[in-house]
């Protein structure tokens, strides 16, 4: 039996379960309040750690979704559907309050991501603390007496299912094309917007979801106690949620459920220590985040609730054809790239003036200069990292200036960076597939529900294509070992491969060779010559080797203090006297660059 049926039939046979143990009275009363409680709380740990724990933001605020998911789905159940539908209803009314959390998630999200750092912890601490003030004093609702009314609707095959139903959707929405996205901003968000991942609305995304999750526990919650009231989701709560994430483990399904299990026992367990519970509570957080900031099951996953591995095709076609790498028609007389006068400031201190480009598709071309020439500078313009004080940068006749790196990736543009970025907790295999991010066309609702529209792009467009790229460039021993584990000539290798898997037509390399010994230098150019010729791609190459930029480049570019003091052919630059006297300084240098 696969891992597949063998879950079915564990899901189906856990469900039954359920029903005849609550059905026939086959546990104690308190021990089943106990059990639908650890369901309760397994949603709101497993919702609460797609943003803190797979996304790698803060939020301290999640018992207001829980609210606002409790007080809709409540006052739907009591006062809209009518008093027979009951049980019939109940499932719409947990769903309806999710929606509303949900919703009021977009209204928190839109202006927090917008900003960076601490914002998040700030908004939904506030969020948190306007959702009981206005539940307060809202009577309508009950003011601070709190709601009632609503059935005993809430029982342990409905917990067991919801809890099932909220660890196979999160658990496929973290497994797909969006999952990527929300891990390459845990790693690095400046790399996962150079690789095309559109930053703001994938956030979005994840906190709709861990916010609708958390009002699904609410409508249960609600119509389990049958009775809620605004104290019951003060910041107190928001802390419990916060203590199962990290006691569990961040970034593991495994750790939520753990979690959720083991801080549910304990409170229970501690109940006769009265209000003395809620000290140590906080100061078991506390002591999480000193001693144990990653929890039990920290960045590791139970492989059951892992992808089930794509089996091997047999594949007759290149990677450049099957990933379709074909060159765009160029604009502007057959010029990829056109830069004129792109000039940018820093404060007073100009680190790029006046610089003009005219680049045609198929070149190997060179930017060189000392440190703090404007080299990266030029590279961050071109990516979309900063924006000019002046002048203007086209692509293919497509202006392109001021346009975010995702959407500049989208159009053709794919960088490496000085500094290696990889996603360095993910595997070789998923930082190549975060490079298809822009390739990929599903919905979140169709990762979370496993659509026909899924399998297919996860099938051909994206594992196909990644384990073509994984072997084309020797990479594929390499595909389940976490890319922190690589070698640094390999991990170069990795980021250029995932750069390739934009789909560029123009591919800048920030210094590729940097910390490479001589036989890594000349694999790396026959490596870059090959890229451009299979992949019939462009090439800016920003290195201070100066061997292997004459050896690799047709056009050099030389920059100092931000200007352009020389361009032409490699063998001109070697005998242009401002490179020597400004660039290499001594006779010395001068002879070795004539050597090269």
């Amino acid at each position: 039996m696969s891992r597949r049926w063998l879950l079915f039939v564990l899901v189906g046979v856990g469900f039954i379960a359920s029903i005849i143990v609550s059905r026939l009275g086959l546990i104690d009363q308190y021990v089943e309040l106990v059990a639908m409680y650890v369901g309760i709380n397994i949603i709101l740990a497993l919702s609460l750690n797609l943003v803190n724990g797979y996304m790698g933001e803060f939020s301290v605020g999640h018992a207001g979704f829980m609210a606002v998911g409790a007080y809709g789905a409540s006052i739907l159940s009591v006062r809209v559907f009518p008093a027979w539908a009951g049980v019939w209803i109940f499932p719409l009314a947990i769903i309806a309050g999710g929606v509303m959390a949900g919703a009021a998630a977009v209204v928190v999200a839109i202006p927090s991501f917008r900003t960076r750092g601490d914002y998040l912890a700030i908004v939904t601490l506030s969020f948190n603390m306007i959702v009981k003030s206005a539940l307060e004093n809202i009577d309508a609702v009950g003011g601070p007496r709190g709601f009632l009314g609503m059935e005993r609707l809430t029982t342990l095959p409905w917990t067991f299912m919801w809890t099932v139903v909220s660890v196979w959707a999160i658990r496929n929405f973290v497994y797909s094309n969006i999952g990527r996205g929300v891990l390459s901003i845990r790693e690095d968000e400046t790399a996962g917007a150079a690789m095309g991942v559109d930053t703001r609305k994938v956030k979005l995304h994840a906190f709709v979801v861990s916010s609708f999750f958390a009002g699904v526990a609410g409508g249960l919650y609600a119509h389990l106690l049958q009775f809620i009231s605004p104290r019951t989701f003060d910041i107190i709560k928001s802390t419990e949620i916060l203590i199962m994430v990290y006691l569990g483990g961040v970034g593991s399904i495994a750790g939520s459920i753990a979690g959720a299990v083991i801080y549910t026992v304990l409170i229970e367990a501690l109940r006769v220590l009265g209000q003395w519970r809620m000290v140590i509570m906080p100061l078991m957080l506390v002591l999480l985040m000193i001693y144990r900031p990653k929890g039990i099951f920290g960045f590791t996953e139970f492989r059951w609730f892992k992808p089930i591995a794509s089996k091997k095709k047999d594949v007759a076609v290149t990677a450049a054809e099957l990933i379709n790498m074909t060159p765009r028609t160029a604009a502007d007389g057959g010029q990829l790239l056109v830069i004129d006068g792109l000039t940018h400031y820093f404060g007073g201190l100009c680190a790029l003036s006046d610089f003009n480009l005219r680049l045609d598709a198929g070149q190997i071309i060179g930017i060189i200069g000392p440190n703090g020439s404007g080299k990266t500078t030029l590279f961050n313009l071109i990516s979309g990292y900063y924006r000019p004080t002046r002048g203007s940068i086209k692509l293919n006749g497509t202006e392109i200036t001021r346009m975010p790196p995702n959407e500049i990736n989208s159009l053709g543009i794919a960088r490496t960076f000085q500094n290696i970025r990889l996603f360095n907790n993910l595997t070789v295999e998923d930082n190549v597939k975060v490079g298809m991010f822009n390739s990929v066309k599903y919905s979140a609702v169709a990762a979370m529900l496993r659509t026909r529209s899924f399998n297919q792009c996860e099938g051909k467009e994206v594992s196909d294509c990644t384990r073509m790229l994984l072997e084309l460039f020797a990479l594929e021993k390499y595909a389940y070992e976490p890319a922190k584990g690589l070698p640094y000539g390999l991990k170069r290798r990795l980021e250029i491969v995932r750069a390739l898997a934009t789909r560029p037509q123009l591919l800048l390399l920030d210094e590729p060779a940097a910390g490479m010994n001589p036989s890594e230098t000349g694999a790396l150019m026959e490596l870059v010559h090959r890229i451009r010729d299979e992949f019939k791609l462009t090439v800016m190459v920003i290195e201070h080797h100066m061997s292997f930029i004459m050896g690799l480049c047709e056009e050099i570019h030389v920059l100092d203090f931000g200007v352009t003091i020389a361009g032409g052919t490699p063998d001109e630059i070697k005998s242009d006297k401002k490179v020597i006297e400004a660039y290499l300084g001594s006779s010395g240098v001068s002879r070795a660059l004539k050597d090269t």
